[in-house]
């Protein structure tokens, strides 16, 4: 067995570099599901540090198929949050793509929800299967691109039946977020527990990126449209901030007018929002746009960065983005659906 896996099932901690070279090796063919297990249970009851995590989410980022893009930023969720609301994450990338900051967008298909990232972009006519080439050229021609995350990091296939069988917490549960194989300078996280926000935001500072933390008071991994927010942000040190939502929008947002019961309904309410017809998912998207036009420097404060993605949105420079990287398939799939 792996000396490193031996010294977690001992019970004793190992470095960040040791870490980071442990995927490569669970993941060989020859490597048993019961190795595999030994190794996330003993972790999982001994507890995670905060450099075992950046090590580990390094190490799955290496055995992406993909180069690095580092010179772009990402808006990523943890989901689980089980509010049924627009794709917000999504839709606020699209608003500061059509700003001028290049996003890599890493997501999946929705697991707990009703729809997740790949849901949405997949539904719009965007095609998920993209190479090296298309990536780069949609980063510096269009200012976006959405990458799958099974389809582009195969590391975390090797772990999911071994993950299904264990039935508890893993430290792939955290990986999500932060395994974007682009390796983004700049990041917003959202996720729903504060132990969870001070991880991410640990582990970003270890790593040198410029990242914002965020998660809503009612446990929304958004900046929540109903209640105060807690944000992180990441640089050379930890600066914490509460905001609410209140105060930048100036009026309150109808829960009806961004959730959905279905994955259609929750697809036509982004649209809207993206569109500027329906003014709460509008602001709702905004609000989450925000964090990263501040942290490109944009601007200097919550509030006038959501005022300038809100004119986005209702200049309609959004939409046109959401037509340039569909090929114009996007306005087609919004007609069949109406």
């Amino acid at each position: 067995m792996n000396k490193t896996i031996l010294e977690i099932l001992e019970g004793k901690h190992v470095s960040e570099k040791e870490m980071k070279g442990l995927p490569s090796y669970l993941v060989q063919e020859e490597i048993t599901d019961s190795e595999r297990a030994a190794f996330l249970s003993a972790i999982h009851v001994r507890g995670e540090n905060f450099a075992e995590i950046s090590g580990f989410s390094e190490g799955l980022r290496n055995l992406s198929t993909l180069g690095q893009f580092p010179d772009c930023t990402d808006i990523v969720g943890t989901g689980g949050d089980m509010k049924g609301t627009i794709n917000v994450s999504t839709a606020a990338s699209l608003v500061c793509a059509s700003l001028g900051i290049r996003m890599g967008k890493y997501g999946n298909r929705s697991v707990t929800g009703r729809s997740g990232a790949a849901d949405f972009m997949e539904m719009v006519g965007y095609n998920l299967e993209r190479s090296e080439n298309e990536i780069k050229r949609g980063l510096e021609e269009d200012n976006f691109v959405f990458l799958l995350a099974s389809h582009y990091n195969g590391a975390f296939r090797s772990f999911s039946a071994v993950r299904k069988k264990l039935g508890h917490r893993t430290i792939f549960n955290l990986m999500g977020p932060i395994t974007n194989p682009l390796n983004p300078r700049r990041i917003i996280i959202g996720c729903t527990e504060s132990e969870i926000q001070d991880i991410f935001s640990r582990v970003m500072m270890m790593q040198g990126k410029r990242a914002m933390v965020l998660r809503g008071n009612d446990g929304m991994d958004e900046i929540s449209y109903e209640d105060r927010s807690m944000i992180s942000i990441v640089g050379e040190r930890i600066e914490n901030r509460e905001i609410d939502p209140l105060k930048i929008v100036g009026r309150k947002i109808e829960s009806h007018n961004v959730t959905g019961q279905t994955r259609e309904e929750i697809f036509i309410r982004t649209i809207e929002g993206l569109e500027g017809k329906n003014s709460d998912a509008s602001s709702f998207i905004a609000l989450n746009a925000a964090p990263c036009i501040v942290l490109n420097g944009m601007e200097n404060s919550m509030e006038r960065a959501y005022t300038l993605a809100l004119k986005s949105i209702n200049n309609g420079i959004t939409m046109r983005k959401l037509s340039d990287i569909t090929g114009g398939k996007a306005q087609e799939v919004i007609s069949s659906v109406r």
